[in-house]
């Protein structure tokens, strides 16, 4: 018996204990929730209201707060998560109060703090993808919503709160000041069974705009910036409260959030060749992308400050970089719809999010040329499918392109598609894009004046983008075509900077196309899905300049240089330039009626002009000692002579080179290098040198 008393009251006790504590702690969390995120470091966060811990998911970082640390939610992973028997009952008056800076806007509304179901229950706050701050909760069982008429800025900290008095309605404020209200009286219902949400959507949402959004994928993401001093309290504060509140943190109006600078490697010139890089853009970025050190590609040059960059954070497109950091690109080989892209959209190494299929090699690097490998698939935003796959391989198209650069800042690009249907599949060889760094939009990269093309005659017609007065969704008031002058095959791209990116290809099947038939927030075209962005889209219209974009202006398509059943190849010379229309005229005769060469010298097979080289090709024997050699190249002013560069096959050792009978040293205007293959080494010379005159070179071997 008194064993079993013993248990009796023991058991008792423990119940009462448990009892008690329920109480307690239904009666803590009744106080409601305050996070300071001022913890030292780890994962958990307390919660001194409630006197309980909450842990991060995701990527995230503690910095500097308005008050003490906040955290960095990186805008894909970051995200609190609290259980639904463990969010406070907030009765029928509650205030949601947070302090935020917004490092890019999110691609449609993010929560701050969520506890709805399916928008019919419970509570929302958050900011849209504008910037704009929305409070929703369910009043008497009808969903209401009030949107903050002004804007919250990038990069600054701002005093977000959301209250609920059922006597009123609701109410936001920012930094103290009413921003909106809508007349609610009624009881609110709360969404019992919902978990509390902090940062991050409850479920994949499809980005603003979505109806113009392709394809119509949903995406996960989170809010991207600082969070500090969240509250969730059981009572609505007052005007006069969040006046106070807001003046009392003594808050500056200095970015706290710096904008990103696109990568191209260390400023100003340096040694000319191409050169693996980590390419390093921003924490939140560089840690979810999973790629080694050194996955990049720099070509340099020593007399001006522009770079050719093939960056992850592209896809390994190749961007030309001007001096004051203005970054242009060719894009690349694509098609679209069925059956191009089987599975619909744009297949493309843009759609390549993770660059599976996409990747850069160095074939060269010496003082006189580089030569850079990119291989891509043409790629779909889903499944990692791709365009066209054969039946019986399941091999759809890859394309090799293989960049030959020269140390005028000029390069030859060689593009080799191989595919299955090539009769049949439309495909597109070139756009004109030019990329926009944060905080950019298109306006601040580009002249309205933004392309001019030439024909080989030197005539010229500059095409502009009308000015939009305002930042309103309608369409670029550009060139509905580009058809002048007559037959042009020369664009240059005027870019506000002093060099200027051109394209040259061969005068036969030239059409030019403009790109001004998609809605716009800017003068000009403008999207954001790519570059950087890892949201399965092949098309979200940029609506702020917060995060990277691109704007299109124009495609080119020409005629092959090859083709057969299974393979097309195309050449496009390009680079930056600040020259002016007319005086490009002599590159690119020398590019396309280069002057006749000829070759004269013991054991010389031949000598020819390879235009994918941007080279004559002087060949050798294999074996042979190398022997004294002349060329006579009969440059005139149809066929000029511009920066020749010289590929001499089967040559090892030093030389000695005589341009029209005088020695030339090793310089800035004569460049030596070497060009190694598996069972050959050859010699490459390039000389800075511009004439329309007989030109005589002779290459001396020097003995050991």
């Amino acid at each position: 018996m008194k064993m079993f008393h013993r248990y009796i009251t023991s058991a008792c006790m423990m119940s009462t204990f448990i009892l008690m504590s329920s109480r307690l702690h239904a009666q803590t969390l009744n106080n409601g929730i305050s996070w300071n995120f001022d913890e030292a470091g780890g994962p958990l966060i307390h919660d001194s209201r409630g006197s309980m811990d909450d842990r991060m998911e995701g990527y995230w970082d503690r910095v500097p707060g308005v008050e003490g640390t906040a955290l960095q939610f990186d805008g894909y992973t970051t995200q609190i998560v609290r259980a639904a028997k463990n969010v406070p009952d907030l009765g029928n008056s509650f205030t949601v109060s947070a302090w935020v800076a917004i490092d890019d806007y999110p691609w449609n509304w993010v929560p701050i703090a969520d506890q709805e179901l399916d928008k019919q229950v419970g509570f929302f706050f958050g900011i849209d993808a504008f910037g704009h701050v929305g409070f929703d909760l369910d009043v008497n069982g009808v969903w209401q919503r009030v949107t903050s008429g002004m804007r919250l800025p990038l990069k600054k900290w701002s005093r977000v709160t959301a209250t609920f008095d059922g006597n009123s309605g609701l109410t936001i404020y920012i930094n103290g000041m009413l921003a909106g209200t809508l007349k609610a009286k009624g009881t609110f219902f709360p969404a019992e069974n919902a978990s509390l949400i902090v940062g991050h959507v409850r479920e994949p949402t499809l980005p603003f705009p979505s109806w113009l959004i392709h394809p119509h994928e949903p995406v996960n993401y989170s809010f991207d910036g600082f969070l500090d001093e969240l509250e969730i309290l059981p009572h609505a504060r007052s005007a006069q409260d969040e006046r106070i509140a807001f003046e009392s943190a003594n808050v500056s109006d200095r970015d706290v959030i710096p904008f990103a600078v696109l990568p191209s490697g260390p400023a100003g010139v340096g040694s000319f060749g191409a050169f693996y890089a980590t390419l390093k853009f921003k924490k939140t970025w560089d840690r979810i992308n999973r790629f080694g050190a050194e996955s990049d590609v720099v070509v340099r040059f020593d007399e001006s400050p522009i770079r050719l960059v093939f960056w992850r954070g592209t896809n390994y497109m190749p961007a030309w970089v001007t001096g004051n950091g203005k970054w242009y690109n060719d894009q690349s080989v694509e098609t679209w719809d069925p059956p191009g892209c089987t599975g619909g959209e744009d297949c493309e190494p843009m759609s390549d999010k993770q660059s599976r299929y996409s990747r850069v090699s160095i074939l060269e690097s010496s003082p006189a040329r580089a030569v850079v490998h990119w291989r891509y698939a043409l790629a779909e935003t889903r499944n990692y499918a791709g365009s066209v796959p054969d039946p019986n391989t399941g091999w759809f198209d890859w394309v090799d392109e293989y960049w030959t650069v020269y140390p005028d800042g000029v390069a030859v690009r060689k593009q080799i598609l191989r595919g299955t249907d090539l009769e049949h599949t439309p495909y597109e060889w070139q756009e004109s894009i030019v990329i926009n760094g944060p905080g950019q939009r298109p306006e601040d990269d580009i002249q309205p004046d933004a392309l001019t093309l030439e024909n080989m005659r030197g005539e010229t017609h500059t095409y502009n983008w009308g000015v939009k007065t305002d930042q309103s969704f309608d369409y670029p008031k550009g060139p509905h075509s580009l058809d002048l002058p007559n037959n042009a095959n020369i664009q240059i791209v005027n870019l506000k900077s002093e060099q200027k990116p051109f394209e040259i290809v061969p005068p036969r099947g030239v059409h030019f196309r403009s790109y001004s038939s998609e809605r716009s927030y800017s003068m000009f075209e403008w999207w954001n899905h790519w570059p950087v962005a890892q949201i399965p889209s092949s098309g979200r219209p940029a609506v702020a300049a917060d995060r990277t974009s691109h704007s299109s202006l124009s495609d080119i398509s020409w005629e092959d240089y090859e083709k057969t059943k299974y393979t097309e190849t195309k050449l496009l010379m390009t680079g930056l330039t600040s020259l002016q229309p007319q005086q490009l005229l002599p590159l690119a005769k020398s590019w396309l009626s280069p002057p006749t060469i000829k070759a004269s010298g013991t054991g010389v097979v031949n000598a020819n002009y390879d235009s994918s080289q941007r080279a004559f090709v002087i060949h050798l024997p294999a074996g042979a000692k190398p022997s004294p050699f002349l060329l006579t190249i009969e440059a005139s002013p149809d066929q000029p002579l511009v920066d020749p560069a010289f590929l001499i096959e089967n040559w090892s050792g030093s030389m000695n080179v005589y341009l029209n009978g005088h020695l030339q040293k090793q310089s800035a205007s004569l460049r030596i290098g070497e060009s190694q293959s598996i069972n050959r080494e050859d010699a490459v010379l390039w000389l800075k040198l511009n004439t329309t005159q007989r030109t005589q070179i002779r290459i001396q071997p020097i003995p050991h």
